[in-house]
């Protein structure tokens, strides 16, 4: 057709991609490429030039508020964790049996809940931990 143009990518035997008129000699692949050709139309490119500027300011917009975002993140992710092993601490010395922690041979009552209370503690950190480090993974590049 008098409006299409046949371009061929030729991939050499170092991996080198290069796109030419002709198939290269010496390439170990090649494949034709069939380019539409399309007139200039000075409206259209000027048109197209301002949606590419447009989308290049809230690209970068969006660029600059993700990494507010992550630097937010990092530092709650740091505070969260240090809570999360001063619960973790609290937990293993609320193991330890004190004054009034047995009744008999039994735990108290007191005891069991302490331990259900610094258990749900660290398990709820744990969980802001995991929420806030997911949300910095999808925030990543």
């Amino acid at each position: 057709m008098a409006d299409e143009r046949i371009l061929y990518k030729s991939i050499l035997p170092n991996g080198q991609v290069v796109y030419g008129d002709e198939p290269e000699p010496q390439a170990k692949r090649s494949s034709a490429i069939s380019v539409e050709r399309h007139p200039p139309n000075p409206q259209e490119a000027e048109a197209a030039q301002r949606a590419l500027a447009m989308t290049r300011a809230q690209l970068l917009r969006d660029a600059a508020a993700r990494a507010v975002r992550l630097k937010q993140l990092d530092n709650q992710i740091g505070d969260v964790y240090d809570e999360f092993q001063n619960l973790r601490s609290k937990q293993r010395a609320g193991r330890e049996v004190g004054e009034g922690d047995r009744q008999g041979r039994r735990f108290s009552h007191q005891y069991a809940q302490r331990q259900h209370a610094l258990l749900l503690a660290a398990a709820q950190a744990q969980q802001r931990l995991d929420n806030l480090v997911t949300e910095r993974t999808a925030l990543g590049y």
